[in-house]
């Protein structure tokens, strides 16, 4: 690959579309999915286009397409399909144009894009907002990037931008509630889920509760010692492409048992655990489901 362009390790391409490595592995053998360069230690290594391909391909496999069709498809195609299911899971409020909202970011004027985006938080408050226009803008810009139609920097653009109005209002809070109790929050995924991170902290902080947010990504293990520090009752996780298997359940159930902590819950899921949960865990989908889930946290 040529020198200044950014590549990604087999571990990059797991942790932004929740595929494990070893399934990426077994696709690229089987169907040819992607073709990486390998380095003289036989490490593969990913250009940005496929990391797009990958995401895209996570992306119809999640809205029920299987591998083997998705993989017949060639890439205008794979670009048209992810277009089209993407189209029928736009907002169905027929006054909220998402494209229409987008036109004003493309020139990275953040002026005119806040402008376009108060209204929502002024008619509708802040959880409205998020839940029914800024996390589908969100998706689409992604979806936009993923098929070409925006630049990695206008995608980037976007998604700060939410989040820089989301600090604001998180910032604007009057801490004058009496403490619902501690809740730390901690991102075992490195994929791009951070404004709903950010959101959901927002939530929390507006019905009472005091939260320990660390931002960046952190080992499970730093739970631990999140804990040491500062107890909590509750634990949530950013795991967008958490894996659920029976080995991480077991470790966080452990933890949550050792610690006497109430409730864990892991947001931004996109499938379905295999088996019923310990009733310390709590999983949710997206920030619409999250804000349900809050009421379990007792």
């Amino acid at each position: 690959m040529e020198s200044g362009i950014t590549v990604y390790s087999i571990r990059d391409l797991e942790g932004f579309s929740g595929i494990k490595a070893h399934t990426i592995r077994i696709w690229e053998k089987r169907y040819r999915l992607l073709e990486p360069e390998r380095k003289d230690s036989n490490i593969r290594m990913y250009s940005e286009a496929e990391l797009k391909k990958i995401l895209n391909v996570s992306y119809l496999n999640r809205n029920g397409f299987k591998i083997s069709k998705i993989a017949s498809l060639d890439e205008d195609e794979l670009t048209g399909q992810v277009m089209e299911v993407s189209s029928r899971n736009d907002n169905n409020d027929q006054s909220f144009q998402p494209g229409k909202v987008l036109m004003s970011a493309l020139r990275f004027n953040e002026d005119q894009f806040k402008s376009a985006l108060e209204p929502f938080i002024v008619n509708y408050g802040v959880e409205e907002a998020f839940i029914n226009y800024f996390h589908p803008l969100l998706s689409k810009s992604r979806i936009l990037w993923q098929t070409g139609a925006l630049t990695r920097a206008q995608e980037q653009f976007i998604r700060n931008t939410i989040k820089h109005i989301l600090v604001v209002e998180d910032n604007n809070i009057k801490s004058d509630k009496k403490i619902s109790g501690v809740v730390a929050m901690i991102s075992t995924s490195d994929n791009q889920t951070e404004a709903n991170f950010l959101f959901y902290k927002y939530a929390l902080r507006k019905r009472g509760y005091e939260v320990i947010y660390t931002g960046d990504f952190l080992p499970s293990s730093e739970a631990v010692d999140i804990y040491k520090i500062k107890p909590f009752k509750y634990l949530v996780v950013n795991s967008g492409s958490f894996d659920y298997t029976k080995k991480n359940i077991e470790y966080f159930t452990s933890v949550g048992k050792s610690l006497q902590i109430s409730k864990i819950i892991f947001t931004d899921y996109v499938g379905l655990p295999k088996k019923k949960n310990n009733d310390r865990i709590i999983i949710s989908r997206d920030p619409g489901d999250f804000i349900g889930k809050i009421s379990l946290l007792k």
